[in-house]
């Protein structure tokens, strides 16, 4: 209990701290490791500029974004709103006819429907930045975590083995299973989507879409949606900048989907999850959004890993336990 209201710091400081375990290894040989502390410390920075700067600013972004839009449609004063924008009549008269039929057929519940989302996204980040104090004290909880994982984990697996009561033959395994499984499930399925709707918001924000943050951050929860991913937002962007007269827009849209978002996924998912290590999409999926229900923002994180280490658990008791027991069996 007095651990509680830090353990899904400790968590991610963990995860951090399995993730970047082999970059802190390169980097203590470089020092032959004999400081250990300062190839943590180093590791720690590293990976602060590489992965918070980006994620903080877009964090920032994508609040901006939200407050402003919500501002606009909340505004008493303004016109009415129009979902397209300002839509821009192409010379071509059958694409004029598509604008004409697909804005006369778009209700004004749309107004509604934008003003419900965007309150509960401002809703639910207000919660995180009306509470400066605690995220900062947070924080620092995973700096001093993250560093100490990197520096400490040997130790605390060994701890883990020792006072165990498995077999050290099990425990051991499990140390392994448990590490694989989390850079894989992380790095194949979340680092992966993270890096898509990055670029998909490179992608918006290069070719024209308002709010190019807020769609950025929606295709990076699409990116994990088995068959599909960022297809869901990309192809409607597309389709937008087409109804507004953006033609060459769209076409470079479609071609940016395509080929530079959707070559993350072919290239490096494979690459980053390790073999023997699978869980399926639509599973990590559902453990995102109900990580995010139960956890808050941090269950981006914390929901795959823990329905990862259920799934291996399960796999471990399957063949180190039962199949053991069963071979004993056969031979009598």
């Amino acid at each position: 209990m007095i651990f509680k209201p830090y353990i899904n710091t400790l968590v991610l400081a963990a995860t951090f701290a399995i993730i970047a375990y082999p970059l802190y290894k390169r980097i203590d040989r470089f020092f032959k490791n004999k400081i250990p502390s300062i190839s943590s410390l180093i590791t720690v920075i590293l990976v602060g500029v590489i992965v918070l700067v980006p994620l903080t600013y877009l964090g920032v972004q994508v609040f901006d974004q939200s407050t402003s839009l919500y501002a606009n449609l909340t505004d008493p004063n303004r016109s009415e709103i129009n979902p397209l924008g300002d839509v821009t009549v192409s010379s071509s008269p059958y694409i004029q006819k598509i604008q004409e039929k697909v804005a006369g057929s778009i209700s004004l519940n749309f107004e509604v429907y934008v003003q419900k989302a965007l309150s509960w996204i401002l809703d639910n980040a207000g919660g995180l930045f009306g509470q400066i104090a605690t995220f900062a004290l947070m924080f620092f909880i995973w700096l001093l975590g993250f560093y100490y994982f990197l520096r400490d984990g040997k130790r605390v697996a060994n701890w883990f083995v020792d006072f165990s009561p498995l077999s050290d033959i099990y425990d051991r395994e499990i140390v392994l299973r448990i590490a694989t499984a989390v850079r894989s499930t992380i790095g194949g399925s979340l680092i992966v989507a993270l890096l898509q709707g990055i670029l998909a918001g490179v992608g918006f924000a290069i070719f024209g879409v308002p709010a190019f943050a807020i769609w950025g951050m929606l295709a990076v929860i699409a990116a994990l949606v088995p068959t599909v991913g960022t297809g869901l937002i990309t192809i409607p962007a597309a389709a937008y900048l087409f109804l507004i007269g953006n033609v060459n827009g769209a076409i470079g849209m479609a071609l940016w989907g395509i080929v530079v978002v959707g070559l993350v996924d072919n290239l490096l998912r494979p690459k980053l999850i390790e073999r023997g290590i699978h869980v399926h999409s639509l599973v990590i999926l559902l453990a995102v959004l109900g990580g995010i229900a139960l956890f808050g923002p941090v269950g981006f994180i914390i929901g795959p890993i823990v329905v990862t280490l259920v799934v291996e658990f399960g796999r471990i008791y399957q063949e180190m336990i039962v199949d053991g027991k069963n071979k004993k069996l056969a031979n009598g």
